[in-house]
């Protein structure tokens, strides 16, 4: 009757021996194995059964056997251990699960033989609550934002509008901050170097006198012998580099998005320069990418450099503002494609996104100021405005083809060499007869 219990309860129990070998799973587990795999499970080793997680599940299980501790992990950290799915009880939509998982060390109080015990507890609607409320505050925030905004900007010149428009979308305290940011990584990444030549010595060592055991007396061998498994040293020894390299990874790519978001937002004052727009789209894809993770992001472009003759500041911020547009476009999956060719005197730059497209009534409204379809608080409807605004101070066009549910295009076209000053010039007026819009 316990066992029947045990097999029918909403969690995932499993039960592996110190080789990794399943011994046990209950009917949580097994209605989610491919039906061959059903009835002949037991000695199964664990990474077999989870190849796509082996690795992970067999450093957690190592340490529970080495240390005798619990160990946790929880959905914020890895949300999908287990390639399980979720069904909702009402509408049985099915979605990928959101897992905790808690590994416990057992005994056999009768043979002796240790073993690891799995509970695994689908969260997925926690998630997801967690998730929504996540985003409705994000929401709140960007309203309370916009208009305390729009009641210091709405009496202001077209140039305050495109200023804040930009501090909207890069971060002006970011930029401000970076260089204080990147004082800790360079110190931590030192540090980091350091540290793992340190333990490269301290293995050496630890192995040198190990090899050497056999030449020392019964009782100091018994000894060292001791010291070794107390202190797990064939665990520290398999993490430590491990463990260093992850950490090193993961500081480059901050120090990248820091150097990125600096370089990206500070504003230029010597008005008409060279600019590169290759450098400028490299930039502005780890810049989207690390805000919205969401797209695949590629860059197209066979030329190492691209140059162009205008204000940096406004053709940042146009380029950036198209590309947050096709990011927000795509809810779950997509691609956002950028590409950049040479067309005689001419550079013209294409964003394509497989997002939900822009509705045909629309598509003629995209760059009128203020004009938005988003949810209230969340857009100003300035973002494409500002856009049009700064390509035709560079004497440039911007179109855009869409079909709802497909997709859309921006292509932006300008010169590599202004014939005259115009770009110097943020009071352009927009004149909606200009706007080239096509409709695919």
């Amino acid at each position: 009757m316990f066992e029947q219990l045990v097999g029918k309860l909403p969690v995932g129990i499993g039960i592996v021996d110190e080789s990794f070998n399943v011994v046990y799973l209950n009917d949580f587990f097994l209605d989610r194995l491919p039906h061959e795999l059903r009835k002949n499970y037991k000695e199964t080793p664990v990474t077999d059964l989870f190849h796509g997680q082996g690795k992970f599940l067999k450093r957690r299980l190592k340490s529970v056997f080495v240390l005798q501790h619990p160990s946790f992990s929880y959905w914020e950290q890895r949300p999908h251990i287990f390639p399980f799915k979720s069904s909702r009880p009402i509408t049985g939509e099915e979605t990928q699960m959101y897992q905790n998982m808690e590994i416990l060390p057992v005994k056999d109080k009768v043979t002796g033989q240790r073993y690891a015990c799995i509970f695994l507890q689908d969260v997925t609607a926690q998630a997801s609550y967690f998730r929504a409320q996540q985003k409705l505050s994000e929401a709140l925030k960007k309203e309370h934002e916009a208009q305390r905004k729009l009641i210091r900007k709405l009496d202001t010149a077209q140039s305050q509008l495109i200023q804040a428009e930009k501090m909207a979308s890069t971060g002006q305290l970011a930029a401000g901050i970076a260089h204080e940011i990147n004082n800790p990584i360079g110190f931590v990444n030192a540090n980091l170097n350091t540290l793992g030549q340190y333990a490269s010595h301290l293995i050496s060592i630890c192995d040198g006198v190990y090899s050497h055991i056999e030449n020392f007396n019964d009782e100091l061998n018994e000894q060292i012998e001791a010291l070794y498994q107390s202190n797990h040293y064939e665990l520290l020894k398999e993490d430590i580099t491990e463990l260093i390299e992850e950490s090193t990874d993961g500081l480059t790519r901050v120090k990248d998005i820091v150097e990125n978001l600096k370089n990206f937002s500070l504003e230029n004052s010597e008005g008409v320069q060279t600019v590169d727009i290759c450098t400028v789209c490299n930039q502005l894809i780890t810049l989207i990418s690390a805000q919205y993770s969401t797209p695949q992001y590629k860059f197209d472009c066979e030329l190492e450099k691209v140059e162009v003759m205008g204000n940096p500041g406004p053709l940042k911020q146009a380029l950036m503002n198209v590309m947050i547009n096709a990011a927000q476009a795509i809810d779950t999956k997509g691609v956002i494609k950028l590409s950049v060719q040479e067309s005689g005197d001419r550079v013209i730059i294409k964003i394509l996104d497989s997002g939900c497209g822009i509705p045909a009534q629309h598509l003629k409204r995209v760059f009128e100021p203020f004009f938005t379809t988003k949810p209230e608080g969340q857009g100003q409807g300035l973002g494409l405005s500002v856009a049009y605004t700064a390509i035709e101070q560079h004497q440039g066009k911007i179109s855009i083809s869409s079909k709802e549910a497909k997709g859309t295009v921006v292509e932006i076209s300008i010169p590599k060499q202004p014939s005259h000053s115009k770009v110097n010039s943020p009071e352009s007026v927009i004149e909606p007869s200009d706007i080239v819009q096509e409709e695919v």
